[in-house]
């Protein structure tokens, strides 16, 4: 399946584009290291967002909230995990325990089906759990793909929205794809909170990742097994622009200095704004073409990450490239044709060389956020038949 008109390039040397995409991420982690403000690489223009996308105020007339389907259930999730790392890349956790939050929203049929299966998706490092179910009717992804049949869990990561809050530095991005192989393996026993239902236990369970929630996907794939699938949207571990240099290193340096400063006692330390500002936030997500009733749902979402997550993922990603060519599990990429964050990723299909079926979409009006922006019509359409093909219920 590839709806670019351009087949992935599955005769790309792995050597050549590792190697290049290596020393890009490196030296964006130089930089950080010496906290200047020198971009990390040269990176092609993103098309210019036309002045006047995002709208000061919304006619509450045009306010669409997400309804659940008829037939399909959307039901709180409650999973305990461990905060450790024990993936193939280095960084620090805690080691405490946690409760990771987020909803099962699936067709009732698949939950009575004998052999169910179901897609974890996993938010990335500037947003949450809502990226996947936003409350916008035409834009929840979760329910999208219940009407098409099939079966989703979100979370909110450690550090994020209605999960467990411990201190910025508890925990760090592999630690986050410990987690998500500890859900992974709760899902397929069973073994997990539903409030007002059983647990079900999953015979197929995918990955979905949103930006470097792909990278926590990816990681997963690599050092645990376990997945069957990987749909990623919003990245490629190459790249990197001098929007997203930009954003890292000004938190990067906040980060330094031990995070936002805050007045709120109970309120625990070690947290950042990706993006430093609100327009940062809007227009680093979203395409020219966003829905409005979108953009006034998302000022409303902006948020602070953890530090620990957030320093630690340029590492992450050069462990990524190094051994992403050991994935051995079918995988779809979706870019958007706007995206301020990543741009020039056409090579990175390419690099998944043990993978037994490598497609990808790329929404011509999307921004970073594509599973929310102008355009996801298509990206529902082909994550179902993607799931039909990789993850049937039977």
């Amino acid at each position: 399946m590839n709806t670019t008109g351009t087949p992935p390039n599955r005769a790309l040397r792995r050597g050549r584009p590792v190697r290049v995409a290596a020393v890009a991420v490196a030296l964006l982690i130089t930089t950080a290291a010496t906290v200047t403000t020198a971009a990390a690489r040269t990176v092609p223009t993103v098309p210019e967002r036309p002045a006047a996308t995002t709208p000061t105020a919304i006619d509450p007339a045009a306010e669409r909230p997400a309804e659940t389907p008829p037939g399909v259930v959307d039901l709180e999730v409650e999973f305990t995990v461990d905060n450790v790392n024990r993936t193939r890349g280095r960084c620090s956790a805690d080691g405490e325990e946690y409760t990771v939050r987020g909803h099962l929203t699936a067709p009732e049929a698949v939950l009575a089906a004998d052999s169910p299966s179901v897609a974890l998706l996993i938010h990335g490092t500037n947003t949450g759990e809502w990226i996947w179910r936003l409350d916008v009717e035409g834009r929840n992804y979760v329910d999208e793909l219940a009407e098409r049949g099939h079966a989703s869990i979100t979370i909110d990561r450690l550090g994020y929205g209605s999960s467990d809050i411990p201190e910025g530095f508890a925990s760090c991005s592999g630690a986050h794809a410990d987690i998500a192989h500890q859900v992974v393996e709760r899902l397929r026993a069973g073994d997990y909170e539903v409030r007002g239902d059983d647990p079900v236990a999953f015979d197929t369970v995918v990955m979905g990742g949103h930006s470097s929630g792909a990278l926590v996907a990816e990681s997963v794939a690599v050092s645990f097994g376990g997945v069957d699938g990987l749909f990623l949207t919003g990245w490629a571990a190459v790249g990197i622009t001098d929007d997203t240099n930009r954003r890292f290193l000004t938190a990067y340096r906040t980060c330094l200095e031990g995070g936002e400063e805050h007045t709120d006692p109970g309120d625990p330390r070690g947290h950042v704004y990706f993006d430093p500002t609100l327009e940062d936030f809007v227009e680093g997500g979203l395409g020219p073409h966003a829905d409005p009733a979108v953009v006034a749902e998302i000022e409303g979402l902006w948020g602070r990450n953890p530090c620990g997550v957030m320093v630690s993922e340029p590492m992450a990603i050069l462990y990524d490239l190094d051994l992403v060519g050991e994935i051995d599990v079918p995988v779809h990429l979706v870019f958007g044709a706007h995206d301020v964050l990543r741009q020039g990723v056409e090579g990175y299909p390419g690099l998944f060389t043990s993978s037994p079926d490598v497609t990808e979409t790329t929404l011509a009006d999307a921004g970073h956020f594509v599973t929310i922006d102008a355009g996801a019509e298509l990206l529902y359409d082909t994550a179902a038949e993607w799931m039909e093909r990789h993850a049937p219920t039977s």
